[in-house]
């Protein structure tokens, strides 16, 4: 897996660099989320200055999330240079960080489904072995559980069906 990572990436290196504008795309898609960020907030009520509804920190994420993006599309129109080209394998493995937390919550609890999703998004870093990347999961999974479920109290089971 490890060499295939790296093939991967002296690939893509040696292929020819993509102009900046083309950067505007992220930025494209930075915006769709942050407005799938505010609809899904609206959708769970935003509430009022003096009580905050639960939808009230999706939505203000979601709006400093869509005036970045307007920012980073904007900067890439105007720029006219070679950029740097993107890291498509850290991006998936983020991606399917997301999907993995997303899947596992709910179904086994906020410590292992953490220690997943780290481990997920760390496959591609060949600069941390596999050791390394599992004590980094764990450490990370256990300041969540004291985090969010024991100082901010969020209604997570820290191991669910053990």
């Amino acid at each position: 897996m490890r060499q295939l990572l790296l093939r991967l990436r002296r690939n893509e290196e040696a292929a020819r660099p993509p102009h900046a504008y083309l950067g505007a795309l992220g930025g494209v898609g930075l915006f769709a989320l942050a407005l799938v960020f505010i609809l899904g907030g609206v959708d769970l009520g935003v509430g009022s200055p003096r009580r905050l509804g639960t939808g009230a920190f999706p939505v203000l994420t979601g709006g400093i999330l869509a005036l970045l993006a307007l920012a980073v599309i904007a900067a890439d129109l105007r720029d006219r240079s070679d950029a740097e080209r993107p890291d498509w394998i850290s991006f998936v493995a983020i991606g399917a960080a997301l999907a993995v937390f997303a899947l596992t919550v709910g179904r086994i609890g906020l410590v292992p489904g953490v220690f997943l999703t780290v481990i997920t998004a760390s496959l591609p870093d060949p600069s941390l072995r596999f050791p390394g990347k599992m004590a980094l999961a764990a450490l990370v999974g256990v300041a969540c559980w004291g985090l969010f479920i024991g100082v901010i109290g969020l209604p997570f089971d820290a191991f669910r069906g053990i």
